[in-house]
């Protein structure tokens, strides 16, 4: 009962999932080659001709069926992302299972955010409006493989990796088939973590906590690598005309050790974004420095704190801001 239930899943699980199969361009100028060939043939009552023609209609039979089983059993069981800042690239790791006993080879994964199609029938049906990422050489039969695609990050808050396009044209390249798959995974963007604001200096209750350092003008404390939004003026550019390393100057002042980073402290800032990434970035350096912060925004505040599930909390809130 076991290998009935597994094998009705499977079936299911097929039948809900289409598997497209087209001639390539190379593929029609084989088709239109073998009816020139066949013409002169019947033409010319050339027996060969005949045998040559059948012959070679006979392999673009087989680079159908072998196209199609190259594709026809791979499932996704399922997608993953880490998150990451406005900017970079969201790595989503899905994991193929391919449970034929033969391997599945040369498979292009690409995707696409957008629902919008184009006027253009062609371009809906062979993919043109998806981006390609990777080219998986070889999915072994009877194993499961992750593969992992990035995305560019196009906004703040949580994004979709959108449908993928599975697609090959193995062996022979004379048919393409693809087959799509829409995983239900979303990435987290933080915003982007620029801003040139100084650490709020007073705490929510007024009191202080010396002895913590933090950046500021005052002292050199040392050299940290660069980071994307450190201003330029603070670059060591002697530092890196040494090794060439993009190094920044720090500076440490005697301050309070716990900071409310407030949505308020950014009212200079009249972009909500701008103060998004202000605040992303005092979580940052309040983290790096070892300070005890809280993040008190209009619609919600988090309590002061600090490590890395502290700062992710705080992140978080700030991806999730609307």
């Amino acid at each position: 009962m076991n290998a009935i239930s597994q094998l009705y899943r499977r079936f299911n699980t097929l039948r809900g999932r289409r598997v497209f199969i087209l001639p390539t361009r190379f593929g029609v100028l084989y088709g239109g080659f073998l009816l020139l060939i066949l013409l002169a043939a019947i033409n010319y009552s050339n027996s060969l001709g005949h045998i040559l023609c059948f012959l070679l209609a006979s392999m673009g039979q087989l680079a159908i069926h072998y196209t199609y089983r190259n594709m026809a059993k791979i499932e996704l069981l399922g997608a993953y992302s880490e998150p990451c800042f406005l900017g970079q690239a969201i790595p989503f790791y899905c994991r193929f299972d391919n449970p034929s006993r033969h391997d599945c080879l040369h498979l292009h994964v690409a995707s696409k955010q957008s629902n919008e199609r184009s006027w253009n029938p062609f371009k809906n049906v062979t993919g043109f409006q998806y981006q390609p990422h990777q080219t998986v050489d070889v999915l072994t039969g009877q194993q499961t493989t992750a593969h992992c695609i990035t995305v560019p990050s196009t906004h703040r808050g949580q994004q979709t990796i959108g449908q993928i396009r599975l697609s090959t044209r193995f062996p022979f390249g004379l048919f393409d088939t693809w087959t799509y798959f829409t995983p239900a995974c979303a990435a987290l963007v933080y915003p982007n973590p620029i801003g040139h604001l100084p650490l709020p200096s007073s705490t929510n209750d007024g009191q202080s906590h010396h002895g913590i350092q933090r950046k500021g003008v005052d002292d050199f404390s040392g050299l940290q690598p660069y980071r994307d939004g450190d201003p330029m003026h603070a670059i060591a550019w002697k530092a890196m005309a040494r090794d060439d390393v993009l190094r920044t100057k720090q500076f440490s002042s005697s301050l309070s050790g716990q900071f409310v980073l407030s949505w308020h402290a950014t009212a200079s800032l009249t972009d909500t974004e701008s103060r998004l990434s202000q605040l992303c970035r005092w979580v940052l350096d309040s983290e790096s420095h070892g300070l005890a912060y809280g993040l008190v925004l209009p619609n919600m505040t988090i309590e002061v704190d600090r490590g890395n599930a502290h700062q992710q909390r705080c992140l978080t809130a700030l991806a999730l801001y609307d």
